[in-house]
């Protein structure tokens, strides 16, 4: 009886204290969706967000656009709907409200066109020094 009484007692002491955690969606008001965002984003891939997010939450949870991203045509892919969003001029203060993220909606931002260019100088530069110390080896 005494064995019984202690196993009682233990399982009520560990129920109390389960009641004090709380898991996100479960215990909480707090609702989760996955959203997808892919491209030039710091951390690309499925995340969880908020039930009522919209798409700085969407990019936040992926750690924000890169340097090189392209922010005026961000691709939003919902529920049968594509929309191409142009989040620099909301940025400006003269865009759209940003829109709203359902389940399983996919975000996409490509890169900037400069960033090309910027490649292309980088490498040019790049075979201008190797050139210039060919050359100078070769006059010693």
């Amino acid at each position: 009886m005494r064995v019984f009484c202690c196993a009682v007692m233990v399982l009520v002491s560990s129920v109390s204290a389960v009641e004090d955690y709380s898991l996100p969606g479960i215990n909480s008001d707090e609702i989760l969706m996955p959203v997808n965002v892919w491209g030039e984003v710091r951390n690309p891939g499925m995340h969880m967000v908020p039930w009522d997010s919209d798409l700085s939450d969407a990019l936040s949870a992926a750690g924000g656009p890169t340097s090189s991203a392209n922010l005026s045509k961000v691709k939003i892919i919902l529920v049968g709907i594509d929309i191409e969003y142009n989040l620099s001029d909301y940025l400006s203060g003269h865009g759209a409200p940003l829109p709203g993220m359902e389940p399983d909606a996919t975000v996409y931002i490509s890169t900037s066109g400069y960033e090309w260019w910027k490649d292309v100088v980088d490498f040019s530069y790049k075979i201008l020094v190797m050139a210039n110390v060919i050359l100078l080896m070769s006059r010693t």
